[in-house]
């Protein structure tokens, strides 16, 4: 499948590369799994948890860079 948009292009390609390294490394599709909706729920919970502390990551990296740029650019002025 492919949209116009160049970034949920990205994001579909994500998704579909993940389904298939899942199904190599489970031995079936999600649709195929006999969890249940608790389990499910729980699953995603503890996927977003791990979400939020690389999104953590990401911004204080962010942050540092933006930091270390305007300490950098504050002596040349």
């Amino acid at each position: 499948m492919k949209v116009k948009d160049p970034i949920a292009n990205n994001v579909i390609k994500r998704i579909a590369d993940r389904s298939e390294a899942g199904t190599i490394k489970f031995g079936d599709t999600f649709d195929q799994t006999n969890k249940t909706l608790e389990e499910s729920i729980i699953d995603t919970l503890e996927e977003l948890g791990d979400a939020m502390i690389y999104l953590e990551k990401a911004l204080q990296i962010i942050r540092k860079k933006e930091i270390l740029w305007n300490i950098k650019n504050s002596k040349t002025e």
